[in-house]
């Protein structure tokens, strides 16, 4: 949700591939310049919307890092306090980040030691020795 756009067979453009309608439509690239259309008022809009529009539990949810509330197109379900906004694969993505957070963190040692992060799972089953 930014600068990139989807161009249809016709030349439309559009700010996202999940929102294809006419509302959203920024123009045409045989009749409008394609950077014009992305640095549009209305594709700027179309990018702050995604942050504006996060509900507070997703605000300070602990893996917003990682989703930041994912595609306003999927955010269809009500928040555990009921507000609207919350994307329909938030307890699967909880889930997974929260699984991965230990191996993204050897693999960040690795990284920082010289190491190929691919060594991530012969590290967890052994500790890590870091000269310093």
């Amino acid at each position: 949700c930014g600068r990139a756009g989807i161009v249809e067979h016709n030349g439309d453009v559009y700010p996202c591939d999940h929102f294809m309608y006419p509302e959203y439509k920024l123009g045409n690239i045989f009749d409008d310049k394609f950077n014009e259309m992305i640095d549009s008022n209305k594709q700027l809009a179309f990018g702050e919307n995604k942050k504006t529009s996060l509900p507070k539990y997703c605000q300070t949810c602990e893996v917003r890092f990682a989703c930041n509330g994912e595609c306003l197109k999927q955010r269809f379900l009500l928040t555990p306090d009921g507000e609207p906004g919350l994307n329909y694969l938030c307890a699967g993505y909880k889930k997974y980040f929260h699984h991965i957070h230990r191996y993204m963190k050897v693999m960040v040692q690795l990284i920082e030691n010289g190491l190929p992060a691919a060594e991530v799972m012969e590290v967890i089953k052994r500790p890590l020795i870091v000269k310093r």
